[in-house]
């Protein structure tokens, strides 16, 4: 009995009432945190991402993955499930080191041609920085993608309910593939699995391929053109590509163009790369005004490679409003334009 006695009024004690009140309100903020989280990470699916989706600004794009992803992310800590959205951050979010890592590059190819081989390598060595970050960010996402949907290394698919889990989806995936060849050119500093590419050739089985604009197929198409082991004996992975940028074209989003386009870059494949270009220039109408900003992002791949083909041959970029023309395409005595210098 008398231990009883102490034991309440120990917990009569001023200090243990204190201590008591303290825990009540921790306790509290970890709900309201949560239920914060929860709250902005549905707005951010059902209404930021429709919302972003509408807009053709890629960069904007770019800048909102970076900036928001931390946040985001955050609220897993107090208890919430951010893994679909971060899915699309992180890729977002990739594509702003890719851009940096672009602009090394042309620096790289201009210094080359101006004979400094101390500001080539100094751009080779950024150039491969801003490949790792970017493979950093895609396999992050990746992983998100196999922790939430936990069908990578088998051939069911997983249960997509509605159209933002199948872009979820196929975002991932195309991460995925990114992940890799970023890795790659980062020469393998990430660490991305070399198995990556298969479990995305299964995963790409999960769409519909005319719903989602031949995407699906064209992913396929792109792996196939550089690993052709992972595909059929008798695959033609260039009418692959070839189908799915002409689905791209009709349905309104030219994602699959871009594959085709990239996939020709990375085969050295300039008769193909040139007019890839000049078909997704030749086809900018009727675009789905629901997905501009994935137009966006296959633009922003469009003209990388147009950048990269025109510094290499000329040391400066694609001209402003010229995007779907070429160096030689016109008279020697045309080619300086002193417009173009102003």
């Amino acid at each position: 009995m008398k231990s009883t006695g102490r034991i309440s009024q120990a917990f009569s004690s001023p200090r243990a009432i204190l201590v008591g009140i303290i825990f009540l309100l921790l306790q509290g903020c970890g709900m309201i945190y949560k239920t914060t989280g929860d709250v902005l990470i549905n707005f951010g699916q059902d209404e930021m991402l429709p919302y972003m989706m509408t807009q053709e600004d890629a960069a904007m794009g770019c800048a909102i993955g970076e900036s928001m992803t931390p946040l985001l992310m955050s609220f897993q800590r107090v208890g919430s499930n951010p893994d679909k959205l971060g899915v699309l951050v992180y890729v977002t979010a990739s594509t702003c080191a890719e851009e940096r890592a672009l602009e090394e590059e042309l620096r790289y190819s201009r210094a080359l041609q101006a004979g400094n081989t101390n500001e080539a390598r100094d751009a080779r060595t950024n150039q491969k920085r801003y490949h790792a970050m970017a493979a950093e960010r895609q396999y992050e996402a990746y992983k998100r993608l196999s922790r939430e949907y936990k069908r990578m290394d088998d051939d069911t698919c997983p249960r997509l309910r509605n159209d933002f889990d199948e872009l979820v989806w196929m975002v991932g995936l195309i991460g995925g593939v990114q992940a890799v060849l970023n890795d790659g050119s980062a020469d393998g500093s990430v660490g991305v699995p070399r198995n990556v590419p298969a479990q995305v050739v299964r995963g790409t089985q999960c769409l519909d391929n005319q719903k989602w604009w031949g995407v699906p197929e064209g992913v396929r198409g792109a792996l196939w053109s550089i690993l052709p082991a992972l595909g059929p004996e008798d695959v033609d992975a260039w009418a692959m590509l070839e189908e799915a940028a002409e689905t791209g074209f009709r349905n309104g989003i030219r994602l699959g163009s871009a594959l085709y386009a990239q996939s020709a870059y990375t085969q050295a494949d300039d008769e193909r790369l040139r007019q890839a270009i000049r078909d997704f220039v030749a086809n900018d109408e009727n675009l789905d005004p629901d997905y501009r900003m994935l137009d966006a992002i296959a633009h922003h791949m469009i003209r990388s490679l147009s950048d990269r083909l025109w510094t290499e041959e000329t040391g400066q970029r694609t001209p402003f409003g010229r995007l779907g023309e070429f160096w030689d395409d016109q008279d020697e005595e045309d080619d300086l334009d002193i417009e173009d210098l102003l």
